[in-house]
């Protein structure tokens, strides 16, 4: 590790609102227009992309021909929807009728982040003290297990990259950040998620410890790793979430870390 581094809402309908394509598909208003501005594009299957279909004769059509793709949906038989199909104060879980460029249809969901609207979904940052790389085991209700892991969060609508990753530092980990490098960004999943994350390496602020975690979070204990040991736990599997595998891989193009 190399000390010293530097180690850079649209209107027209209400919220939770269930949209069918019989109630929202108009020239003028769609349930596309409540989405993030990046999330709206339509994109133009006779130019090699996937188009979404808004069409009210042609949607109707894929529709029908989808309506049994959600058989066991909390949905129920009747609630075959396109468009936001559920929503929460964080997210917008999202199914459109799709064109492709060789003529096939077909429905699929995607999930769209709410602070999307003014920035980036959200943060992770490589965290550096005494040339060591510092991580946090954290309980993950999706993989149902602990997971090693940098530090990473949702930036709030309103707040910069910047603050949130010092926010979530001092939430995480309990200490002050010193300086950072943003390095990059991130698309943890591009076939379902539209999140960007950006990426920094930071050098944390030594001191006395004292995290903040919310509620509805679980943290483990905290490792400091040299670069040769956090590349063994990949290898093993102990570490494998794409946020702190991505970071890692920028910081080491950036030549921030090495063996």
């Amino acid at each position: 590790m190399r000390r010293g581094f530097f180690i850079t809402h649209a209107a027209g309908i209400d919220p939770g609102t269930l949209l069918s394509p019989f109630d929202c598909m108009s020239k003028t208003n769609t349930y596309l227009d409540r989405l993030p501005k990046h999330a709206q594009a339509r994109g133009k299957a006779n130019r090699g992309e996937i188009e979404v279909v808004t069409a009210r004769r042609e949607l109707n059509k894929i529709a029908s021909e989808c309506s049994g793709d959600l058989k066991g949906s909390a949905l129920g038989k009747g609630g075959k929807q396109i468009g936001i199909l559920l929503e929460d104060d964080v997210r917008f879980v999202v199914r459109d009728a799709l064109k492709f460029p060789c003529g096939a249809t077909k429905c699929q969901m995607r999930v769209i982040g709410k602070t999307e609207y003014d920035g980036v979904n959200g943060v992770a940052a490589l965290c550096v003290a005494d040339g060591r790389i510092v991580m946090r085991e954290i309980y993950r209700h999706a993989t149902r297990s602990w997971e090693l892991e940098i530090v990473r969060g949702r930036r709030e609508t309103g707040q910069t990259s910047r603050q949130a990753v010092r926010a979530e530092v001092k939430q995480e980990l309990g200490y002050m950040v010193k300086r950072m490098r943003r390095v990059g960004v991130i698309c943890p999943d591009t076939a379902l998620l539209s999140s960007v994350l950006e990426l920094f390496v930071v050098e944390l602020k030594e001191g006395r410890r004292k995290d903040e975690p919310e509620a509805s979070e679980a943290f483990g204990r905290i490792h400091r790793l040299t670069y040769r040991q956090l590349q063994k736990k990949i290898l093993r599997g102990v570490v494998r979430d794409s946020y702190t595998l991505g970071c890692l891989t920028l910081a080491h193009l950036h030549g921030l870390v090495e063996d």
